[in-house]
C-alpha cells in the first residue's frame, strides 16, 4: 500500500474518534476542575457550581439568577438552590428589584468578598498546573480556539 495512502486512512481514523475524543476531554477537564475545586473549598460549604456562580455575582454586582442561568447554562432550578445556599452562608444576599419586584438582584457580601480573591487562587493554581507542560504561546493558542468554538452557532 502506498504510503499516502497509509497517511489518509490514519488522519481518517484520528478524525473518526473526533466527535468522542472532544466530548471526553471537556468532560474531563470539568469533572478534573471540579474535584481540585471541591478538595480546596470543602471548608466553606461549597456544593457544585456555587463557586463560579460567587464569581460571577462578584464580576456582576446586581445580577439577577436569569442572568446567571443564561451565562452558565445551569438549569434555573440548580442556581436557585445554589443560590439559596449561598445566601444560608452569608457569602451574597438578595434584593429585590427596583424595575421589576419579582426580580431579585444577587450582591456578595464582606464574607463572600473574603473568599473571592481565595477562589480565583485556587483556580489559577488548577489552571497552572492542567497547562503546566505547554508553553505560554500554546496556552494562548488554546483559549483562542477555545474562544471560537464557544463563539460558533451550534445548529
Amino acid at each position: 500500500m502506498p504510503e499516502e495512502q497509509k497517511t489518509a486512512e490514519t488522519e481518517q481514523e484520528r478524525f473518526a474518534d473526533f466527535p468522542r475524543d472532544l466530548s471526553r476531554s471537556f468532560t474531563y477537564l470539568h469533572r478534573q476542575r471540579k474535584k481540585y475545586m471541591d478538595d480546596r473549598l470543602r471548608g466553606y460549604g461549597f456544593v457544585g457550581g456555587m463557586p463560579m456562580i460567587l464569581l460571577y455575582i462578584n464580576r456582576h454586582p446586581g445580577t439577577t439568577q436569569d442572568a446567571i442561568v443564561s451565562h452558565m447554562y445551569i438549569d434555573k432550578c440548580t442556581v436557585a438552590r445554589r443560590t439559596k445556599r449561598l445566601e444560608e452562608l452569608g457569602y451574597i444576599s438578595r434584593e429585590t428589584g427596583k424595575e421589576d419586584r419579582r426580580e431579585n438582584n444577587l450582591y456578595v457580601t464582606e464574607s463572600g468578598e473574603k473568599l473571592v480573591p481565595v477562589i480565583r487562587e485556587i483556580l489559577q493554581d488548577w489552571a497552572k498546573s492542567v497547562t503546566r507542560d505547554l508553553s505560554d504561546e500554546e496556552r494562548i493558542l488554546l483559549i483562542t480556539l477555545l474562544d471560537r468554538l464557544i463563539h460558533t452557532d451550534v445548529e
